[in-house]
């Protein structure tokens, strides 16, 4: 990075330095919040079905979870890792209640941030099928857990939907992409430790996503952090604020350079093609 910050990122980098996190409410996809609304509004619906549109909003799926491991719903002291397991918990009253409480203020907030919708929706699209590739590639390639691999997914750039959202009161460098684009992927690690140990989600979650920037090459795979690094390299999905960032070097996407074996892996993501777009379409649907 040159040793000049555009005055733009210099400032909204000193706004993120001295911003308290409080009560995180932000767009991710707001239309995912919606079908959530619909969802917990529908008294038919079951917990199982409910599971598979929850973990589509990665917000309030990981509300979801962070409520299932408070002290009052999780006495004993056995954290769950995966929505899945969270919704059958807090049962559905509970997801109602934190549900509407994350639509209103997406559907409060979501004027003011329109500014950020096109990045917003490429980054929740990429975090669609970083979710669905992770979830195959735990299933397929290791003894992980695939409901967390998944959720990990889903939850992964957190941190940048809330940087996005932050970006919102500084319109001018929204207009300027690439100091966005770079200011954003210079404070994502951070913005990520601090958003979910915000929301208090399972340490094993935190460090695997925390850990995802490297690969570490081993294989076969053996960390969920690993899972989650080759499920970016390989999304159809590209990240949107790298590729406006010309500080990035591409992960070049051979063996030798990632250190995993990559036509197994494309081996296994080919015969697995059908079951990853149905969780795609599941979670985007």
């Amino acid at each position: 990075m040159s040793q000049d910050i555009h005055p733009l990122s210099e400032a909204f980098r000193e706004a993120f330095a001295s911003a308290k996190l409080g009560e995180l409410n932000f767009p991710t996809s707001l239309e995912a919040s919606r079908r959530v609304l619909r969802a917990v509004e529908n008294p038919d619906i079951g917990l199982a079905a409910l599971a598979k549109i929850v973990v589509a909003e990665p917000l309030l799926s990981a509300k979801v979870i962070r409520l299932a491991n408070s002290v009052a719903l999780n006495p004993t002291n056995q954290p769950v890792r995966d929505v899945r397991q969270a919704v059958v918990r807090i049962g559905m009253e509970s997801i109602k209640s934190l549900a509407m409480v994350l639509i209103m203020n997406q559907l409060r907030q979501s004027q003011r941030h329109n500014g950020c919708c096109r990045f917003s929706d490429k980054l929740w699209e990429r975090s669609v099928h970083v979710a669905a590739l992770s979830f195959v590639i735990a299933k397929k390639l290791t003894k992980l857990s695939a409901d967390e691999a998944m959720f990990a997914g889903i939850v992964h750039d957190l941190g940048r939907f809330y940087l996005l959202a932050q970006a919102a009161e500084f319109p001018e460098m929204l207009e300027n992409t690439t100091v966005l684009a770079e200011t954003i992927n210079d404070l994502a690690a951070r913005a990520n430790r601090l958003v979910l140990d915000e929301l208090a989600l399972p340490p094993s979650v935190v460090e695997a996503v925390i850990a995802s920037r490297q690969f570490s090459g081993k294989m076969p795979l053996e960390s969920l952090g690993d899972v989650l690094f080759v499920a970016g390299v390989l999304s159809p999905r590209p990240d949107p604020f790298k590729e406006l960032d010309a500080r990035v070097v591409p992960v070049a996407n051979n063996a030798l350079a990632l250190g995993f074996d990559q036509a197994m892996v494309n081996d296994v993501i080919a015969a697995s093609g059908d079951e990853i777009y149905s969780i795609v379409l599941a979670l985007e649907s």
